[in-house]
């Protein structure tokens, strides 16, 4: 297995995350290095892919004091049984949870273009995830996709995490300062837990004003996935969450 880029993220993680690093690493995913020195990604591609043929490809963001190496293991399995590509970021640089100890939306979809530019992955051809303080930061992420015309995302997933205002990014596109529907034609699976411990925020409630946000900046909510059963975490706890995301990913990809 290929030695781990130098970082001292990359060395918080060994600690913190050993078991789901070395998952990475045996199922043969590339770690490097953001281009601006800042963080890392885990970028994973199926066999027999090329420039020629480049797969869609899951691109996620994870929860908040989380690590990219446990969406790459969660999404794992289900993208090798369909042949798509997997692209998880670490936007959490570590220490602290202000928004300042974070990647910025700008940063994360800055990644996104050049890692899927140097891919050569194809426009509408990406299901963008967000779990939980990652869901909060995909609407703007999904504002920069629609606003720089590249229209990577044919489906972004909402997992567990509604847009607030006190996210800068979010107050930018309330201001209009991305146009008044800058989320005009994107598509949008939203999912909630019935036993989230905060249900206005990251539950079901929340996640239903989030839906009526989307629509309101010009998005399409083609499905909302209600888990009674399930809490904060349960999208990827229940399988059959996830096969109802994908299932409008393939469709989506189809409709291409």
């Amino acid at each position: 297995m290929a030695e781990l880029p130098k970082h001292p993220l990359l060395e918080q993680a060994e600690s913190q995350c050993a078991q789901r690093l070395s998952y990475a690493k045996e199922n043969h995913a590339r770690i490097e290095l953001t281009p601006d020195g800042k963080s890392f990604y885990v970028l994973w591609l199926p066999e027999g892919v090329s420039p020629a043929n480049p797969p869609p490809m899951i691109v996620t963001i994870h929860g908040h004091g989380s690590w990219a190496f446990d969406e790459f293991y969660l999404w794992h399995r289900a993208a090798k049984e369909r042949g798509y590509g997997i692209l998880a970021i670490q936007w959490w640089l570590g220490q602290g949870e202000k928004f300042q100890d974070y990647l910025t939306p700008h940063e994360i979809y800055r990644i996104i273009d050049q890692v899927l530019t140097r891919e050569q992955i194809k426009p509408m051809t990406v299901l963008f995830h967000g779990f939980s303080r990652g869901s909060a930061n995909s609407y703007a992420v999904a504002a920069f996709d629609r606003n720089t015309g590249k229209d990577y995302f044919a489906l972004i997933v909402a997992n567990a995490g509604k847009p607030e205002r006190d996210f800068p990014p979010v107050r930018d596109i309330e201001d209009g300062r991305f146009g008044q529907t800058p989320l005009q034609g994107t598509h949008w699976v939203t999912f909630a837990g019935g036993r989230d411990p905060y249900p206005e925020k990251t539950g079901i409630y929340g996640m239903r004003q989030a839906a009526e946000w989307i629509r309101k900046y010009g998005g399409i909510v083609d499905r909302a996935i209600e888990d009674e059963n399930a809490g904060h975490g349960g999208f990827h706890q229940n399988p059959d969450n996830m096969r109802s995301a994908l299932e409008v990913f393939d469709k989506r990809l189809a409709e291409k």
